[in-house]
């Protein structure tokens, strides 16, 4: 379907409510703000009510609201499905050795959804100092916050077998990117000092490699099961009967939305979607590359995905994520953030998020190794080549479209020009 067929059959799409519980589209305001801690915005002038200032198709930000929460809605579920396949899987490896690839493969696709659910932080899966916000991402996937010591120091406990292993440990052990370890690593060392207690007892040691294989195995198959549970409760929050988290997002502006007005619930959208900003071009890229806190001329270590080498792919799929935002998905009739910036008259932005994103995707598909750390050893150009790739897009997030939309970039962006 092209996009100029969802434009023309938009108008009649957004005058039908996609749930129930959840009013009629209000009318269209100016954004102005968002964020737990700042000031009211002042009075908008605005008294449009979707009409485009460009003179083209018009649309209202709540049926870019509906649009996203659809996405969204549809993401969660597919998610959730690849989260139970996994704790189906890693059940399996438990004491059946020759299962354990199956279970790598199931963690895999439950990876590849959730990258793309990483652009899609707001409401339940984000802080839980924003609006509606539970923390549930990090109870799925915490990184960068992982220590493989704390998962070595519990093989060594095996504190994975308590009870309430999925809801007491601290998050850096355990979720997706404890699991790639596990399930992944294969050596019989440890990252841990020779003081820590593992090593200086020689309960490490003692292990041996048969018996690090199966426990490694079952604390595997322990996050599987909890990060299962995470992936109902995060898609249970969302939905209408459950904790309707879509009724607060679609209502707001109403009597019991966390949301005081649609642009405020477009603006945690929007500050979503600056994942790619600090997560992706800094962390992701600017860091191995020894552009920014590496104190070498690059830090292959700091890659994502060390042990299943995957980065590439990972940031493919944040890239994805970022384009269902932008230009929408089939679960929401493909609306998204460029219809709106073309109904305010600001369609040449459109196109050019639109091409620095398929763009991006493709620096991605370009650089020749899935493990960046590899491909920063033998073509470090092409992975310069996709930060570049990403920052043409942050350039533009950071500047005109926050300022077209009237938005506000999120304070950790604030001041950020490089």
């Amino acid at each position: 379907m092209t996009k100029s067929t969802v434009v023309d059959r938009k108008a009649a799409w957004v005058l039908v409510p996609l749930f129930a519980g959840v009013g009629a589209i209000t009318s269209c305001e100016r954004i102005a703000y968002y964020s737990t801690g700042r000031n009211d915005p002042p009075p908008s002038t605005s008294t449009s009510s979707g009409t485009s200032s460009s003179g083209g198709p018009s649309l209202t930000r709540g049926a870019l609201l509906q649009s996203v929460a659809a996405c969204q809605l549809d993401l969660l579920a597919s998610f959730r499905k690849a989260a139970e396949e996994f704790d189906t899987a890693a059940i399996a490896a438990k004491n059946d050795p020759t299962a354990r690839e199956a279970a790598r493969l199931a963690w895999t696709k439950a990876i590849d959804v959730w990258q793309q659910a990483e652009l899609f932080q707001f409401g339940p899966a984000a802080p839980s100092n924003t609006p509606g916000g539970q923390s549930l991402r990090d109870q799925i996937y915490s990184w960068p916050l992982v220590s493989r010591c704390l998962v070595e120091q519990n093989i060594v406990s095996k504190s994975y077998e308590n009870p309430d292993f999925g809801t007491a440990v601290l998050v850096n052990m355990r979720g997706l990117a404890a699991a790639e370890y596990l399930l992944y690593y294969g050596g019989s060392d440890n990252a841990c000092s020779p003081s820590t207690n593992i090593n200086a007892s020689g309960d490490w040691a003692a292990l041996g490699t048969d018996e690090l294989a199966l426990r490694k195995a079952h604390y595997a198959s322990a996050i599987a099961t909890s990060v299962a549970n995470s992936a109902r409760a995060l898609e249970q929050a969302w939905r209408a009967d459950g904790g309707n988290f879509i009724g607060k997002f679609l209502g707001a502006g109403s009597s019991g939305s966390v949301y005081t007005t649609e642009q405020m619930a477009l603006n945690a959208v929007s500050d979503a979607m600056f994942y790619m900003e600090k997560p992706l071009k800094d962390l992701k890229l600017a860091r191995p590359l020894g552009i920014m806190d590496c104190d070498a001329a690059s830090c292959p270590e700091a890659v994502e995905s060390r042990y299943a080498g995957r980065s590439r792919t990972h940031i493919r799929n944040n890239l994805v994520g970022f384009r269902m935002l932008l230009s929408g998905c089939d679960a929401g009739g493909n609306i998204g953030f460029d219809d709106l910036l073309t109904a305010s008259g600001a369609g040449s932005l459109a196109t050019k998020l639109t091409t620095n994103v398929d763009l991006a995707i493709a620096a991605a598909d370009a650089v020749p190794q899935d493990d960046l750390a590899v491909a920063l050893a033998n073509d470090p150009s092409s992975v310069l080549a996709l930060h570049a790739a990403v920052k043409s897009i942050t350039d533009l997030l950071k500047t005109e479209f926050v300022s077209i939309l009237d938005l506000e970039p999120p304070q950790h962006v604030e001041g950020d020009n490089d």
